[in-house]
């Protein structure tokens, strides 16, 4: 009977001990700023897929970093995406920071973060949202009309307009 429960015990420990706790990911947006990050990776492989939504048309930038102190809470990122397009990475020793500055439509926009964790990772990162103002539109614009009227000119005079390789 004492082997029988000291097996049991041991079973249940071991069960205990090899199921970390898996915390969800979290977002936390307001339409301009906001964070995101991951407290409790287990061991192994993960993927993180997060949604938010921005209220125009305008830029999203974006952080995301892991710092490993031991091989236990160090973290690896395989991909990380917004809206399919993969972030920079920067790698030292260590740390590990990826960043991305992408234009975006009004609406939901997907992260999605992959990767692997020594047992006991966690990463975190940022979110911004900018519109551009509208002095910038007006002087893209602008610089827009004042190319296409040089190029009329051009073909009004018979000069040759060099053709965009």
């Amino acid at each position: 009977m004492k082997k029988l429960l000291l097996s049991a015990a041991l079973a249940m420990s071991t069960i205990i001990v090899s199921a970390p706790a898996q915390a969800a990911a979290v977002i936390s947006f307001d339409g301009s700023t906001g964070t995101f990050g991951n407290t409790v990776l287990g061991a192994g492989a993960f993927s993180d897929t997060l949604h938010f939504t921005v209220p125009g048309m305008g830029s999203v930038g974006a952080t995301i970093s892991s710092i490993a102190v031991s091989l236990l809470n160090n973290v690896d990122f395989t991909s990380v995406t917004l809206n399919g397009q993969a972030f920079d990475i920067i790698n030292m020793g260590m740390q590990e920071y990826r960043s991305i500055t992408l234009p975006v439509t009004a609406g939901e926009q997907t992260l999605v973060i992959s990767g692997t964790s020594g047992g006991r990772g966690s990463y975190s990162g940022t979110l911004a949202f900018a519109v551009p103002e509208p002095a910038s539109w007006a002087m893209m614009i602008t610089g827009f009309g004042l190319v296409g009227g040089a190029i009329r000119m051009r073909r009004r005079k018979g000069i040759a307009v060099p053709a965009l390789a």
